[in-house]
């Protein structure tokens, strides 16, 4: 960036942090809290999005209004999925104080343990379930569990339902005599069976990164935060990253460290920042006019999500999703202003299940979510359904489809490109339909008769693998779960080391979802927290090594 672009550059006089980070989501967060309780580290967490002030962040339901708000949301539109006939995705992605853990479905979940020793094995030595049970225990204040493996007085509260709907109870029940088991504590030494949902909720009230680590931290002289700031690219001194480029309120401003510069922006956003200082596909880079700092080849590569399908019945009983879309919702609003209880509590889950997709696995690769929400799909995109019913969404927890997202343009303020071929896999949609007819199995068994209507979704029509097929183009979905896009590992195309630096630099670390060697089972919000902790360790053992 010179003059002519950006207006005057204005340069600190020294380096006057410790530390930047880039990024005040669930990892950024996580990392800002630990660092700045050394008094002599200080530390700069610098936000693109506003602060938390807004509502929609804080009652549970309100969510709906909070994703998709570009005044809290980035609002990535990805490019058409062929594997969907053409779907055009908004990839979700928050932009305020707490990112995504401030406008997300709150479902806590660690993932398996399994998942991080696969890591290990992956090459991420010092990532295996023992270690990272560690930053998990350490990061939550929680009932549940045993006191050996779950945290007690963390900064993430993680709570039960504050008002769980009746038809949890029947699906859990259907799911038992089925031969599903319960579970008391799915982020234990086991995922696999039905449970009750845990939640990043303190007495109904989201409570997302920045109010978990931040909020304690606000008196902290030698922690600075500040909001509405857009970083451009980094900046180097030799090899070495010395500082950010960063804007705000029209202001153009270098700012400089004395020690490292840490991202956490994001599998969205990172990738995007590193390639537009030069690190990444040099071919690329070249074609948009940017010089090849890092040749790369793999930032942006590996992006993974969770592919979902949905199954309803319509039902005779009351649900939220017509609560919470009629004259009643101003009651529900005063119950939770007053209780914190009611519809104006909840997230989607009522009950969450890990469940195998074929008995021969050895351990669960399909999580299933009761909700007492029901949507539609018309032309125009998914809408609340107004009538009762309830869903049940299958996700396949380690999917083979793989995308990038890449930059347009050397213009920081270009929106990039999101290709992601959900359904380019066949075991993918093989796993989703065995998911979907046994959501079918549940919903048909004795438990529902009372209260079942009829089936809604995908409907008494679709019974072959092609009828599945077809409707999964139609109608699966993102599970808003990006990670991979800087995959971490030891061999040399991997675009961080298992100590989170960044190949080929010096004083730059990535710490958020993008460093997913390999997706995990269940929600990401967790494990992204728990990375954030992680990086905070390595950091000071590499300080109190200097």
């Amino acid at each position: 960036m010179n003059d002519a672009q950006s207006g005057t550059l204005t340069s600190m006089a020294s380096a006057a942090f410790d530390y930047i980070i880039v990024g005040a989501g669930s990892a950024g967060c996580a990392l800002a809290h630990r660092l700045s309780e050394d008094p002599d580290c200080r530390v700069l967490l610098l936000e693109s999005g506003p602060g938390d002030w807004s509502p929609y962040v804080h009652i549970p339901a309100a969510l709906i209004r909070a994703i998709g708000n570009p005044a809290l949301d980035w609002c990535h539109v990805a490019d058409a999925d062929p594997t969907r006939n053409g779907r055009v995705d908004m990839w979700h992605a928050g932009r305020v104080l707490g990112g995504s853990s401030a406008i997300n479905g709150m479902l806590y979940v660690r993932g398996a343990p399994q998942d991080f020793d696969a890591w290990v094995q992956a090459g991420c030595e010092g990532w295996s379930a023992e270690e990272v049970g560690r930053c998990f225990r350490r990061l939550e204040s929680t009932p549940f569990g045993d006191e050996a493996l779950r945290g007690r007085d963390g900064p993430i509260r993680v709570e039960g339902l504050r008002s769980p709907h009746r038809l949890a109870e029947v699906f859990v029940a259907a799911a038992r005599a089925h031969g599903i088991p319960w579970n008391e504590d799915y982020n234990g030494a086991s995922q696999e069976g039905i449970a009750a949902p845990q939640i990043t909720q303190r007495r109904g009230r989201r409570w997302s990164a920045a109010t978990g680590y931040l909020g304690p931290a606000k008196g902290r002289r030698n922690l600075e935060v500040r909001t509405r700031v857009t970083v451009d690219r980094l900046v180097f001194e030799g090899e070495r990253c010395v500082g950010v480029e960063s804007r705000r309120g029209g202001r153009h401003e270098l700012l400089r460290t004395r020690g490292e510069i840490i991202l956490s922006a994001g599998a969205l956003g990172t990738p995007q920042l590193l390639m537009r200082s030069g690190i990444g596909n040099g071919a690329d880079l070249q074609a948009l006019g940017i010089e090849t700092r890092v040749d790369a080849p793999e930032v942006g590569l590996n992006l993974c999500e969770h592919p979902n399908a949905m199954v309803s019945i319509d039902v005779r009983e009351r649900t939220y999703n017509t609560e919470i879309n009629s004259h009643r919702m101003a009651w529900h609003l005063a119950r939770w202003v007053l209780a914190r209880r009611g519809p104006a509590t909840s997230p989607f889950p009522h009950s969450v299940a890990f469940v195998r997709s074929r008995p021969e696995l050895t351990s669960p690769d399909l999580q299933i979510m009761l909700g007492p929400y029901a949507f539609a799909y018309q032309d125009g995109g998914v809408v609340p359904y107004l009538k009762p019913a309830v869903s049940a969404v299958v996700t396949v927890s380690y999917p083979n489809s793989r995308g990038r997202i890449a930059l347009t343009s050397a213009d920081p303020e270009a929106p990039p490109t999101i290709s992601h071929p959900l359904l380019a896999d066949d075991q993918d949609i093989d796993a989703l339909i065995r998911g979907g007819e046994l959501c079918r199995q549940l919903f048909a068994a004795p438990a529902f008769d009372e209260t079942r209507v009829g089936e809604r979704l995908p409907g008494p029509a679709v019974h072959s693998r092609e009828q599945w097929v077809e409707y999964l183009r139609e109608t699966a979905f993102l599970g808003n779960h990006p990670v991979g896009s800087c995959r971490m590992g030891s061999d040399a195309r991997a675009v961080v080391d298992p100590s989170l630096r960044v190949r080929g630099v010096a004083g730059l670390r990535v710490a958020d979802a993008s460093i997913f060697p390999r997706p995990i089972s269940g929600n990401t919000n967790a494990a992204a927290m728990m990375i954030g902790e992680r990086a905070a360790e390595l950091i000071r053992t590499g300080r109190a090594a200097a």
